[in-house]
Parts: C-alpha cells; sequence; structure tokens
C-alpha cells in the first residue's frame, strides 16, 4: 500500500508543478518560440519534407472525418480523440519516406490503426508492426491488420530489450508513453534502457512534444498536467552527436505556417509528434526520400 507523500503537490521536493507558481513565471516559461540551445532543429530539412515531399503525399490522405467511440474503432479517421491533427498526415507521409521494414510501437491505438493501412496500401505490407500496449483495443487483438504481426500486452519495462535492439536501419520506434518520467517508470526506462541500444538508422517518434517550446500552458496550468517526458528529450538531446531532428509537428506549425497551409489545403493547424534518428548507417536521414514510390491513387484506406 503506497505511503502517503512526503511532500504536498506543487512543492519545490514535489514533481507536480505549482500552478500559481507557473502563472507567475509565464512569460519565462511560454516566451515565444525561441532557438533551443544545443539542438539543431533541422530547420531547412523541415522546410524541404513541407515544401517538396508532404503536399504529393498528403493528396492521397483520404480517411472518414468521423467514427465510433474510442471503445468500438476498428478503422482510422480523423477526428479522433488521440492521434489526429497535422501528426496522423506527418505519420502518413513519413512512413512512405522512410519506408521501414520493421516498427515497434510503445503504446498502441489510432496510430496502429492508420500504420497498418498505409502498410498495406503504399509499402507493399512490407513492414512488421510489433504493438507493446498493456491494455489494447479489441481491434488490436484481431489479428487481421496489415503488418500488425505481434501484439505484447505488457508494459514496456517487461519487454526484452531485444525486441529494441534487433531495429535495423531505417526501422521506426514509434514512442506514444506516460509522459511521466519517475522511479520504474516507461518513460525512466526508455530513456536510460533502450535509446541508448538503438542501432545506428533508427528513426524515433515520440508523441506530445513541443520543442522548442514548452509543454502547452492551458495543459499545465488549467488541467494541472505534470508531464515531463520532453525536458528528458530535451536533455538527452542537447549538444548529443549521436541523434538528429527529423520533423516536428509543432515546430513546423509555429516556423512554417504558410508550408503546411500549402500542404493542407486549408488554414493551418499543428500537433505533437517529434521525429529523429540515432545517427550512422548508410543513410543521412533523408536519402530515402528521392527513391520514393508514388502512392496509388486508386487504392482506399481499409475499413
Amino acid at each position: 500500500m503506497s505511503k502517503p507523500a512526503l511532500f504536498p503537490e506543487g512543492h519545490y521536493y514535489s514533481p507536480v508543478v505549482d500552478t500559481d507558481e507557473a502563472c507567475r513565471d509565464a512569460g519565462r516559461i511560454w516566451p515565444g518560440l525561441q532557438a533551443i540551445p544545443g539542438i539543431d532543429m533541422q530547420e531547412e530539412r523541415q522546410r524541404r519534407l513541407l515544401a517538396d515531399h508532404f503536399p504529393a503525399l498528403l493528396r492521397h490522405y483520404a480517411y472518414p472525418r468521423d467514427g465510433p467511440p474510442d471503445e468500438e474503432v476498428d478503422f482510422f479517421y480523423e477526428r479522433n480523440s488521440q492521434f489526429a491533427w497535422f501528426d496522423s498526415r506527418a505519420l502518413f507521409c513519413l512512413l512512405q519516406i522512410i519506408r521501414p521494414r520493421r516498427v515497434v510501437e510503445v503504446g498502441s491505438g489510432y496510430s496502429s490503426l492508420l500504420m497498418s493501412d498505409v502498410n498495406e496500401r503504399f509499402l507493399a505490407g512490407a513492414a512488421r508492426i510489433c504493438c507493446i500496449e498493456p491494455y489494447p483495443r479489441p481491434f488490436l487483438e484481431q489479428g487481421d491488420r496489415a503488418g500488425l504481426y505481434e501484439l505484447l500486452k505488457r508494459r514496456v519495462q517487461d519487454v526484452d530489450i531485444s525486441v529494441f535492439t534487433d531495429l535495423g536501419e531505417g526501422d521506426l520506434l514509434f514512442i506514444d508513453s506516460s509522459h511521466v518520467c519517475k522511479t520504474g517508470s516507461d518513460v525512466a526506462h526508455l530513456y536510460l534502457n533502450v535509446l541508448p541500444r538503438l542501432k545506428p538508422g533508427v528513426y524515433i517518434h515520440v508523441h506530445d512534444v513541443f520543442l522548442p517550446e514548452d509543454y502547452r500552458q492551458d495543459w499545465v496550468v488549467d488541467e494541472n498536467r505534470s508531464w515531463n517526458e520532453q525536458y528528458v528529450l530535451h536533455a538527452l538531446l542537447a549538444e548529443n552527436p549521436n541523434f538528429e531532428v527529423i520533423f516536428g509537428s509543432h515546430y513546423a506549425f509555429r516556423r512554417f505556417p504558410e508550408l503546411i497551409a500549402s500542404a493542407l489545403g486549408t488554414a493551418p493547424y499543428g500537433g505533437s509528434s517529434f521525429w529523429f534518428r540515432r545517427r550512422g548507417g548508410s543513410s543521412d536521414g533523408l536519402s530515402a526520400v528521392a527513391g520514393i514510390d508514388p502512392p496509388d491513387p486508386n487504392k482506399k484506406p481499409s475499413r
């Protein structure tokens, strides 16, 4: 049985945010878009993706706008509660650009449905997707989704490390975690034990990241969230030559709203997916772009 906390929430020894203090420091915490010390956001790379590659791919992004409640879902639709906005579109495009042979997904749901559909329609079913999800929705257990070859119904902390170390150059580790780093948590395990062991050339996605800005002010102040995964990611990337930024939905929205609007054909909107890569291997992180196969306009989303 858990003991009462030694220090109250908001105390300077507590990891829970003091929202009053955050409000007083709002100008410092949320100053607007600024350069981030020690991290190259690869502005030109992100601009090239948005200007030269995403628009053609997004012409074939065609999914139902609405769908059933979360507990009944069995196909991807746009206005879902967890993986929508520009994040789903970035995943749709980057999967076709990266073309991974293996994907390990930590935290599964709507993104799994989207990856399965892209795999079937545009990757010839070549990607093998392993889902790590202790609380899977029914569709994950049906076993008939394109590429969803394995479901590990356990915490990521309890998964054999070889699941991650077997990923090779061009493969993808897709993380949508609890977003909380604390003793024994999934975030602590991923950043301390998994990421340092990845082979060169492996791509990594982390969700709910707003670099180079802080977490959303309404999340912190109004909803009293005390997520901290982004700070661990920031520390990992700062002055670290072993990793390189590939794409950030929030950064792109803040830095290139006109390019996002052009790619979407609508008013721009953002997201919180953050893509980076373990340096090394034969690729510079974008060399696969030139060889991408054009989408088949006759293929429709899987239902």
